[in-house]
C-alpha cells in the first residue's frame, strides 16, 4: 500500500504550553492512522514575546506588567484547565509565579540547527519539556547546548553557534512569513503548503484533515499493457 504523502509545518513558541499540547495531538493522530500517512514534519519559528529581554521575566512579573491584576487572579484557574488538558496528553506542567518567561529566539535558531541533521522533532520535544516540566531557562544558551547535543547534534557543531549569526536570518524569515500568512496565533499547522489548523485541535480533527487534504491516488478505467507483480508480462 501506498502512504498518502502529508508536508505538516508547525509554527510555534517554546513559551506556548498550547503548542506542546498540540504537538503531542499530532503525533496521537499520525499514530492513529497507522500505516496509511507519510508525514514530512518541520518546526517553524514563530515568537511570541519577541521584546521580552534576554534574560527572561518572571511569570508573575510579565503577566501583571501586560495584562494587569485582573489577569493574575485568573492564572490559578488557568494554570488548572491547563494542567489537566496537558495530563490528558501525557504531559506533566509544572506552573509557578517564578516560572520564567523566556525570550525563546536562540531556541528557534537550535531547532532550525537541528533539522540539519534529522532531529528537529526530538529537540522540539525536548525543549517543550525542559521549560514546562523542569523550568530550565529557555534563554540560557549552555542549556540549549546541552538539549541539542542530547538529540543528536554534534557538541562541536554547537562550540560557538550561538555565538555566530548562524540561524538568525532564518528565523526572522519564518516569523515574517507567519505574519504575512496571516497567522496570528499558535499552535498553527500548515499543512500541504495551503491549509492552515489553527490551535491545539483533537487528534480526531486531523485525522479528519487528512482524509479531506492528502492526495489521493484514484485509478482511472483505462487500459493498457503493463507487467504484473512477480515479472508476469
Amino acid at each position: 500500500m501506498t502512504k498518502q504523502k502529508i508536508k505538516i509545518d508547525i509554527f510555534s513558541d517554546i513559551n506556548c504550553p498550547w503548542c506542546y499540547v498540540g504537538e503531542r495531538r499530532l503525533n496521537k493522530a499520525l499514530q492513529q492512522a497507522g500505516n496509511q500517512y507519510e508525514a514530512e514534519i518541520s518546526f517553524k519559528a514563530y515568537e511570541l514575546n519577541p521584546n521580552i529581554p534576554q534574560d527572561g521575566l518572571a511569570r508573575l512579573d510579565y503577566f501583571k506588567g501586560n495584562y494587569g491584576e485582573q489577569i493574575v487572579s485568573q492564572l490559578p484557574a488557568m494554570d488548572q484547565r491547563m494542567t489537566q488538558a496537558g495530563a490528558e496528553e501525557g504531559i506533566k506542567f509544572n506552573f509557578s509565579d517564578s516560572m520564567p518567561i523566556n525570550n525563546t529566539f536562540n531556541g528557534h535558531r537550535l531547532i532550525w540547527l537541528a533539522g540539519q541533521y534529522g532531529v528537529q522533532h526530538e529537540v522540539a520535544s525536548a525543549l517543550f519539556k525542559a521549560y514546562f516540566t523542569d523550568n530550565r531557562p529557555m534563554n540560557d544558551t549552555a542549556v540549549l547546548k546541552e538539549i541539542g547535543i542530547a538529540q543528536g547534534i554534534p557538541a562541536e557543531r554547537l562550540e560557538n553557534f550561538f555565538e555566530s549569526e548562524e540561524g538568525k536570518k532564518e528565523v526572522r524569515e519564518m516569523e515574517a512569513f507567519a505574519q504575512s500568512a496571516g497567522i496570528t496565533g499558535v499552535p498553527a499547522f500548515v499543512i500541504n503548503d495551503q491549509y492552515l489548523v489553527s490551535g491545539a485541535q483533537p487528534a480526531e480533527t486531523f485525522l479528519n484533515v487528512f482524509k479531506q487534504v492528502a492526495p489521493a491516488i484514484q485509478k482511472l478505467d483505462l487500459e493498457g499493457n503493463s507487467c504484473e507483480v512477480g515479472g508476469v508480462c
